[in-house]
């Protein structure tokens, strides 16, 4: 555990600045609450998350800037979704459902580049980041595969038509690493590196004729971290660049139109011992987009989308014999190019019907799969109807089918409904089909480890389905908010890596088709703002999750997870800071002795110097945790400005 002085020293200083009093006059400000958010990934179509019929939380703007995050990964494990992690990916699950089971979006747009079933969270920087929109629950009726726990979309800033600047900075530093499973304990500033980790980032807007531009740049770098015995280093070496441009077109008379894309390069070495790096991995990922909409008529429209997204990852290891490093034996190429027609009709009083088709192709190179090329396209026809009235209620059906090369035909239906009571309460249900083709790691992996066991994918697996449904309630009034949200997901035709059989020394595993599983339990989050400024916030998070093949318990994530946050956005002084803890309880086989409760608590304040200058300080994980499942250090330190035009 940490040093008891540290606790002691932010919570004290926390509480001295929540404490102080005010000077200067006190604005009559009106707060925001999260139900005038503007939201799309719901339902498709941009409303107010008042209206919207489908639970759906975001992450503002305001929570990600005032925030120690650098990547989507970063703020996702603030908010309690992010279980654990390791060099191969970031392990994210929403209602019990996890690995390909959760569809990732930029802007709508499908990402590429999982490994082992995680997203690389680092490859996903949050300098041009508008907001989060996190939807729980099946979604496969709007976006198709994947989308059995939920769907979780990226949405970057827009360009506007006034010259806009933005710029951050951040370095981070951690004290000795103490070591848990050791009596020895490091002093503080054994081995101290004052700058271990930094980040830059820039997002400038710029108009130009007809045209509105975006151009946001950010690099980031990390040293060496090593353990107490110098032998090796618990966090790795990176270097990350990335370089995004958007650019909108409005000729007046003609119809809009949208272009851009980014490219991120990211090297990380791992495994370093104190004769050097063992294994490299370099990372790249790339996108282009071009949309367009088209008004049709009055009341109707359609929008046109082409795009791409691209990931690599090259694995290298250092031959000590042979003193040099060895290329290409570990690879994984994966692309994905998609065009897409949304139209809608809203020429019906309270009606909008919305009408899409899709055309995707995938494919993938990868050094472990049993066909050194695979591919497959995808067709989908989705239709939606959606009957609301502002303010009031809002019903919406809907129907997705997607014709796969591999598997055939594939249909999701769902259905959803709000109805807002007087007094600020909202209620919401809903229920839906979810599906999920087998990946490319699937159906042809090969695995292979000489010694001890033989991986393989299996060509005859077949999509597995999900039946889930939904009831919420929400409480919305002056300087409150609560919500408490009751799900209940079958799981079908589960693909599970099972074994087959032994053959000497080494044990046979593959993936079928052969369990049936069931998830259910609640998700509450409650907000109170006091005097415009100061606020209390808390979720709660209940799963119950049974094999009803194998007849026993599972533990996807832990059956209990608590998030906590108190602070105060005081305008007046410029001053924001706040405490936040997050609770986790066992997460796997409570009977091993190697699993543990883990509580982390982490610390921010920033301070506006004017409307254009911004310092900030932050501690992550306070306690000192160090866990397996994450975090891996102590207490990390961070200091940083921002300046906005």
């Amino acid at each position: 555990m940490g040093k008891p002085w540290c606790l002691e020293l932010f919570i004290l200083g926390w509480f001295c600045v929540f404490t102080l009093p005010v000077t200067g006059e006190e604005d009559d400000l009106d707060p925001v609450y999260q139900l005038e958010e503007v939201t799309v990934t719901g339902t498709r179509s941009e409303k107010r998350l008042k209206d919207s019929p489908v639970v759906t939380e975001i992450i503002t703007s305001e929570e990600i800037e005032q925030s120690n995050a650098d990547t989507v990964m970063d703020i996702l494990n603030d908010y309690g979704l992010v279980y654990t992690g390791n060099g191969m990916g970031d392990y994210v699950q929403m209602q019990g459902m996890g690995k390909s089971r959760v569809l990732y979006l930029i802007n709508g747009r499908r990402l590429v580049g999982r490994i082992s079933q995680r997203l690389k969270g680092e490859t996903l920087p949050l300098g041009n980041v508008e907001r989060i929109e996190i939807v729980r629950g099946p979604q496969s009726a709007l976006y198709g595969s994947d989308g059995i726990g939920g769907v979780i979309n990226i949405i970057t800033k827009k360009p506007g038509n006034e010259l806009s600047l933005s710029t951050g900075f951040t370095n981070r530093f951690l004290l000795a690493y103490d070591d848990p499973e050791t009596p020895e304990k490091a002093a503080p500033f054994d081995d101290f590196n004052p700058i271990r980790e930094q980040g830059l980032t820039a997002v400038v807007g710029f108009p130009v004729g007809i045209t509105r531009n975006s151009l946001d740049i950010e690099v980031a770098r990390g040293g060496f971290y090593y353990n107490e015995q110098k032998t090796s280093s618990i966090l790795p070496e990176y270097y990350r660049g990335r370089l995004g441009v958007d650019t909108v077109f409005s000729p007046g008379s003609i119809p809009e139109v949208r272009l851009g894309g980014s490219f991120m390069l990211m090297r990380r070495d791992d495994q370093t011992t104190n004769r050097g790096s063992l294994t490299r991995f370099d990372y790249l990922r790339g996108d282009a987009y071009g949309e367009m909409d088209i008004r049709l008529f009055e009341r109707g429209g359609l929008t046109l989308k082409l795009y791409d997204n691209f990931y690599q990852r090259n694995k290298d290891n250092y031959s000590a014999i042979n003193d040099r490093w060895s290329k290409g034996n570990n690879y994984e190429n994966e692309n994905i190019t998609t065009l897409e027609a949304l139209g809608f009709y809203d020429g019906l009083d309270d009606f909008i019907f919305t009408l899409g088709l899709e055309g995707t192709y995938n494919s993938m190179e990868k050094y472990n799969l049993s066909k050194p090329f695979v591919s497959v396209d995808k067709e989908a026809l989705f239709l939606q109807a959606e009957y609301f009235r502002e303010d009031t209620y809002a019903v919406l059906a809907g129907v997705r089918v997607e014709r796969n090369s591999q598997f055939g035909f594939a249909a999701a239906p769902k259905l959803s409904g709000m109805y807002q009571f007087p007094w600020g309460f909202r209620l919401l249900a809903g229920a839906g089909l979810g599906y999920r083709a087998p990946d490319f790691s699937d159906l042809y992996l090969v695995k292979d480890d000489s010694e001890t066991m033989y991986i393989q994918g299996n060509e005859d697996l077949i999509p597995e389905y999900s039946l889930g449904c939904n009831v919420g309630l929400e409480y919305a009034a002056s300087g409150c908010f609560a919500q408490i949200n009751f799900y209940y997901n079958e799981l079908f035709d589960e693909m599970t890596r099972v074994y087959i059989e032994t053959l000497g020394d080494r044990i046979i595993y593959a993936t079928k088709n052969i369990s049936r599983s069931m998830r259910t339990g609640i998700d509450t989050e409650g907000r109170i703002t006091v005097l415009h400024y100061a606020f209390v916030s808390a979720g709660y998070s209940l799963l119950y999750a049974y094999d009803r093949t194998l007849g026993e318990e599972l533990h996807p994530q832990p059956n209990h997870t608590v998030k906590m946050k108190a602070g105060l956005d005081h305008l007046p002084s410029g001053i924001t800071t706040y405490l936040q803890g997050r609770f986790f309880s066992t997460m796997i086989d409570p009977d091993k002795p190697d699993n543990k409760p883990r509580f982390i608590l982490d610390f921010y304040i920033s301070l506006a110097l004017g409307n254009h200058f911004k310092v900030h300080a932050a501690v992550d994980n306070i306690t000192g945790e160090i866990d397996y499942l994450g975090p891996l250090t102590g207490q990390t330190f961070s200091i940083g400005f921002k300046y906005f035009l």
